[in-house]
């Protein structure tokens, strides 16, 4: 499994818990949850500071995926 496959793996494992913080965002390391934080600037920031230049997640905790679809060559994409 690759570092991205573990990382949403655990952030979908972990979600019923991460729920209680609906709309921040959680820094993600393999299995290890690094934090969480009001902004994606700040979780970003943790995560260079924390893994250096070594691959993370960071991801907008949230009850519903938004799906988007995207077609090569299109000027708009429109969610589902």
């Amino acid at each position: 499994m690759c570092d991205l496959e573990q990382e949403i793996a655990t952030y979908n494992r972990r979600l019923p818990e991460l729920l209680a913080q609906q709309g921040k965002f959680v820094l993600i390391k393999g299995d290890d949850l690094g934090g969480t934080f009001d902004s994606y600037q700040d979780a970003l920031t943790a995560g260079y500071q924390r893994y250096k230049l070594n691959s993370f997640l960071v991801k907008r905790i949230t009850a519903v995926e938004r799906v988007v679809y995207l077609s090569r060559g299109s000027q708009s994409s429109q969610p589902a």
